[in-house]
């Protein structure tokens, strides 16, 4: 269907594509992978036409209709959702069928997309393209602003679909469970594997290594060889081995011996500390036009905490965030910043914080302007910025590129408060898991936005979680949150389930026309009802038992720390674990008292089992 006939790419700076070849075949679904800045974008633009190879070409079946999904959307904002979407060829049912699938729901079909966060706005963009019904669909990072529900529905979705995919996601999962092939683009060639990208991992894994070992060997012999002509060339008894030897390192192919991909390594700088207060919100209400977002909104951060804003897409996230980072302003309710506190934003979108006419210097030159020139260079350096690639206008770069020009902003000029949105968004996952562990060692203040899970786990301390304009805590890491979450979605559930259960057991405990003697009493349960209960006290028990190990767990870990020496020196930080540790002993007693009373219900049921016999 689509075929890349030896296309070289280059710019001023750099040669993406050197005679790079692949073959995009009806009915498979393939994954782009490559580092950020490989060129994964660029190849995209070169098949529909935005740009154009250096030399070889770029081939297309005739009439074939390519649908492509950007990272970033241009869109009409005084559209309405349905008018964004709807396709006047197709039948206005089948693009609301699509747009409820990406979450959308009956009250949005005629809102405006101004009103819309811009994970919103590139789902509108989505649905238009799906319900194009393409021959081929190329999406540059589709998943990058879909929520775990969409996200199922998406995938589901393009499983389904007959359409032919080339996609480019760092979403490692997402691309293991759509793709039948991947195109790992290395070394300024495209290579295919067959497979989703766990085997493709395995496969290039074992080349790799492979590769290795054959350039180990030749080096072996090169110097073996190389040895004997050095020792013998002065001799004439050997001359003719010598020229025999000499001749034969001349004809031997090398073995292209390539370094692997340098590995980013940072830290944040040590910031000035700041008070325990951070940041504080109190009363705020925020509306876009009529939508009102928060009312009455009440939230405080304390120093040392790795806060996590979690919630449906278009629960306010990001609001929340630009009014705690003091960008955006609400229409009533108080902001106040704590002593010393300094502030770097990390916004979603990077055109909302980057000059796209601006160079890599210029940037890191707008955000830290007192720096010597030689600092920001080797910050450039640390994200893999070197020589002449450092003048690049940030229009030119890659989304993963602008993502790392924006995180080496931060460290031209330290900061003790990092406001995060979606900041792993176009990393590769090796970027991903090198600034998770720069976060990690942070010593000041993160409130972040997220969608990575594992990222999520490593970094929250804290998490809040927004819904319908209320922010409820959970104080304790992603893991407790979800465990949180889960209990109180099944006490939720038993609370709805309790009177049809109450119902049901009253009408099977009704006596017939012509009771016995082993007819139970009216509202008196039955035997079955009795082993059916017992049996559901046994899974709460068990699994409070485990619940509670692993809180014991948790708090004798938090009791090492806190009995550490060095952290007496650090007393907000010792404060916030302190207050941790409290909070999860609160919570031991609450869940060991569940289960003594669990436990003894079990207990009475089993008596009253045994008695009947």
């Amino acid at each position: 269907m689509i075929q890349v006939e030896s296309v070289t790419k280059r710019y001023p700076t750099t040669t993406l594509f050197s005679d790079a070849s692949a073959h995009l075949r009806p009915d498979t679904r393939v994954g782009l992978v490559g580092p950020n800045g490989a060129g994964k974008t660029t190849l995209l633009r070169m098949i529909v036409g935005e740009e154009r190879p250096d030399d070889g070409a770029i081939r297309t079946r005739p009439q074939l209709r390519i649908g492509y999904l950007p990272q970033e959307l241009d869109m009409p904002t005084g559209m309405t959702v349905l008018q964004a979407a709807h396709l006047d060829d197709y039948p206005e049912h089948e693009a609301k069928r699509i747009l409820s699938g990406l979450g959308f729901g009956e009250s949005d079909w005629h809102r405006t997309l101004n009103t819309y966060s811009g994970g919103y706005r590139m789902r509108v963009a989505l649905g238009r393209l799906l319900l194009s019904d393409p021959d081929v669909l190329l999406l540059d990072e589709p998943t990058n602003h879909l929520d775990a529900g969409a996200q199922t529905w998406f995938e589901t979705f393009l499983l389904a679909s007959s359409a032919t995919m080339l996609v480019i996601s760092h979403d490692t999962a997402f691309l293991d469970k759509i793709t039948t092939h991947i195109w790992d683009i290395r070394h300024q060639r495209i290579h295919t594997y067959r497979g989703a990208y766990r085997a493709f991992r395995t496969a290039r894994a074992r080349l790799d290594a492979q590769h290795a070992a054959a350039g180990r060997r030749q080096a072996k012999e090169v110097a073996r060889v190389q040895q004997f002509v050095d020792r013998f060339r002065a001799k004439a008894t050997k001359a003719r081995q010598v020229q025999s030897r000499i001749k034969q390192l001349e004809k031997l192919k090398r073995l292209d011996a390539k370094r692997p991909a340098k590995r980013l390594r940072f830290r944040f700088p040590q910031p000035a500390p700041s008070g325990v207060h951070i940041l504080e919100l109190r009363a705020i209400r925020k509306q876009y036009g009529g939508a009102v977002v928060y009312d009455g909104l009440d939230v405080s951060v304390e120093c040392g905490q790795r806060v996590a804003l979690v919630g449906e897409n278009g629960a306010g996230k990001s609001t929340l965030l630009k009014i705690l980072a003091g960008v955006l302003p609400f229409e009533s309710g108080t902001r106040r910043e704590g002593h010393g506190v300094t502030l770097h934003y990390f916004a979603q979108h990077q055109a909302d914080i980057l000059n796209p006419e601006h160079s890599i210097l210029e940037s890191l030159e707008e955000a830290a302007p007192l720096a010597e020139p030689n600092l920001l260079r080797s910050i450039a350096g640390v994200f893999l910025f070197s020589g002449e690639d450092q003048k690049k206008p940030v229009k030119a770069l890659s989304g993963g590129e602008r993502n790392r020009v924006a995180l080496a902003r931060m460290l031209a000029e330290p900061a003790n408060t990092l406001l995060l949105d979606e900041p792993t968004n176009h990393l590769d996952p090796d970027a991903v898991a090198v600034l998770t562990d720069a976060l990690t060692a942070f010593q000041g203040t993160i409130v972040f936005i997220s969608h990575d899970p594992v990222f999520l786990s490593r970094i929250a301390t804290r998490v809040v979680e927004i819904d319908a304009g209320r922010a409820t805590d959970y104080c304790g890491d992603y893991e407790y949150y979800l465990w949180k979450r889960a209990q109180e979605l099944e006490a939720s559930k038993e609370r709805d389930e309790a009177p049809a259960r109450a119902a049901s057991s009253a009408r099977r405990a009704k006596p017939r026309a012509t009771p016995s003697s082993k007819t139970p009493a009216p509202g008196v349960p039955t035997r079955r009802d009795m082993t059916k209960t017992l049996r559901r006290l046994d899974t709460q028990v068990a699994r409070l038992e485990q619940d509670i190990a692993a809180m014991e767990d948790r708090t004798k870990t938090r009791a090492e720390e806190l009995a550490a020496p060095a952290l007496y020196r650090d007393f907000p930080r010792w404060n916030e674990l302190h207050q941790e540790h409290e909070l999860w002993k609160r919570e031991l007693d609450t869940l060991t008292a569940r289960w003594a009373a669990l436990a003894d219900e079990r207990e009475s049921l089993q008596r009253q089992l045994a008695r009947a016999g």
